[in-house]
């Protein structure tokens, strides 16, 4: 054989072997970020579950958080400001700015679990997420009782604006 068809089997063996290695790099890079990594966002307050121990602890950070797959469950609460209201016929009649307050994470997950989704949309048709429609249940409450999960940042009437 020539020495030149050599050197071209060889060079052709070494890019499969190189090219199948950058594959299972980038399929195991994939598997990685689906199963271990999660990200929680900028507006967002992270908690893990550790599903060995039952212990729930707030992620004091925002980003990339690497944990164990199945072992480690981490959950998210939206911090941002919504807007809750009652309405008949759409008709608004007392709508209140309310944001989650971090402090009472964990009275909150012990009234109401860490199953509910904070991005899940409730079958209202109204586009209320779950949380907001927690939130909404104790802005309203009519005891005048404070919860330290939630901050009424406003409150608008009907009556407060002119027809």
């Amino acid at each position: 054989m020539a020495p030149e068809k050599t050197q071209i089997r060889w060079g052709r063996a070494v890019l499969t072997v190189v090219g199948f290695i950058a594959a299972l790099a980038f399929v195991g890079a994939i598997i990685f970020r689906i199963g271990w990594v999660n990200f929680v966002d900028n507006y967002e307050l992270g908690y893990k579950y550790d599903a060995r121990t039952g212990e729930i602890s707030r992620i004091e950070r925002n980003g990339y958080v690497i944990n164990p797959p199945f072992l480690v469950i981490v959950g998210t609460i939206d911090l941002r400001p919504m807007q809750v209201c009652i309405n008949a016929n759409a008709r608004v009649l007392n709508c209140k700015l309310v944001k989650f307050n971090p402090e009472g994470l964990d009275l909150f997950l012990s009234w109401h679990g860490r199953d509910y989704r904070s991005g899940a949309t409730v079958p209202t048709g109204t586009g209320a997420t779950a949380l907001g429609e927690i939130l909404k249940s104790y802005a309203f409450d009519g005891s005048s009782k404070t919860y330290p999960f939630l901050t009424v940042l406003r409150e608008l009437k009907a009556e407060d604006v002119a027809p």
